[in-house]
């Protein structure tokens, strides 16, 4: 059984070993509001591997970068991968309740469901059985499981119907980023 843990913008809770830029800002366009930062990874003492849905993938080593994006107002966290120039890998964690500060920083509570956006586009829902487990061990009420469930099917569908302009708009972030930061 997994517990809720708080998570921040700048992934510190996974990459303080390593060589890394990171910057933020707080943002609000007609799409988004919130915090985004980009972490740009210079030096890992080795590249990082994780299972996938389609097998084993390195999602960082160095010169990747990680854009992230945490509204204000909702309950995920998109972390977008980058490769070069090559989008490869959406990741939203659901979250229960995000902090967003003034200057674009951010802290949010992992709710433990999470959908994952691969290059071909399709949407998949992981950990269902991590939070089914968690709500049978007591670390998550009904009401959570729900919200959680509502939050990932109403991402999947947005994403189904907005795909085009949420890719372009990640780049949009990312490049603004690397021009101005």
């Amino acid at each position: 059984m997994k517990e809720l843990k708080q998570k921040h913008l700048d992934r510190r809770e996974w990459y303080s070993d390593t060589d890394r830029e990171f910057a933020c800002m707080y943002h609000r366009d007609d799409c988004f509001a919130g915090a985004v930062g980009l972490l740009t990874f210079t030096g890992l003492p080795k590249p990082e591997y994780v299972n996938s849905v389609r097998g084993e993938m390195c999602i960082a080593d160095k010169g990747y970068q990680w854009l992230e994006l945490v509204p204000e107002n909702g309950h995920w966290a998109l972390t977008a991968m980058f490769r070069d120039d090559e989008l490869f890998e959406q990741y939203i964690d659901i979250t229960l309740e995000n902090e967003v500060s003034a200057d674009g920083n951010a802290v949010f509570t992992d709710l433990l469901l999470d959908v994952v956006i691969l290059r071909d586009g399709k949407p998949v829902v992981l950990d269902m059985e991590e939070l089914e487990d968690s709500f049978a061990g007591g670390a998550v009420t009904q009401e959570q499981v729900e919200l959680a469930k509502r939050t990932a099917d109403t991402i999947m569908a947005f994403y189904a119907a907005n795909r085009e302009q949420i890719i372009r708009k990640l780049f949009e972030y990312r490049s603004f980023f690397r021009e101005h930061l």
